[in-house]
């Protein structure tokens, strides 16, 4: 029986650059045995939203934007009873979270990391009600990589 993924990702990261890699990525995880679902996030908050209503009973959920794509799936999965792996494709600008956990920033080869490789457990922080993977902020400067656009990041 096939394995199943939940491959939700962001079309707008960084400079759109997933599109040209979709089908290698798509092709690395169906040949590893997945039956995959996809999911092209289409506003804020949409990542967590698809994760929560169809994310419990997969067996993988590979999020691929940026660092805010990745903390939605988090947060989308830390609501389950039984939570599934979670894989991380970084396809934004910075990709902080990525390179602190040496996840390559190569596509494919993030791809056939997830579908290869080793678990590797991460913590999750909890601030109020809004789960983070590697950093927290209130003040003044929260806003800032909001409201900063794209090609100046």
């Amino acid at each position: 029986m096939d394995k199943k993924m939940l491959f939700v990702f962001n079309p707008l990261s960084g400079k759109a650059q997933i599109r040209t890699k979709l089908m290698d990525i798509l092709d690395v995880f169906v040949k590893a045995g997945y039956h995959v679902e996809v999911h092209v996030t289409q506003r804020a908050l949409d990542a967590k939203r698809v994760v929560e209503e169809r994310g419990y009973d997969m067996d993988l959920i590979v999020g691929s934007g940026g660092d805010g794509t990745l903390n939605e799936v988090v947060s989308g999965v830390m609501g389950m009873e039984r939570r599934p792996y979670i894989g991380y494709i970084p396809a934004g600008t910075t990709n902080d979270f990525a390179a602190s956990h040496k996840i390559p920033r190569n596509m494919i080869q993030a791809a056939e990391s997830i579908v290869m490789g080793t678990a590797c457990p991460v913590d999750i922080g909890k601030f109020n009600e809004r789960y983070f993977t590697y950093v927290a902020a209130f003040g003044a400067f929260t806003d800032v990589p909001y409201k900063t656009p794209r090609e100046i990041k």
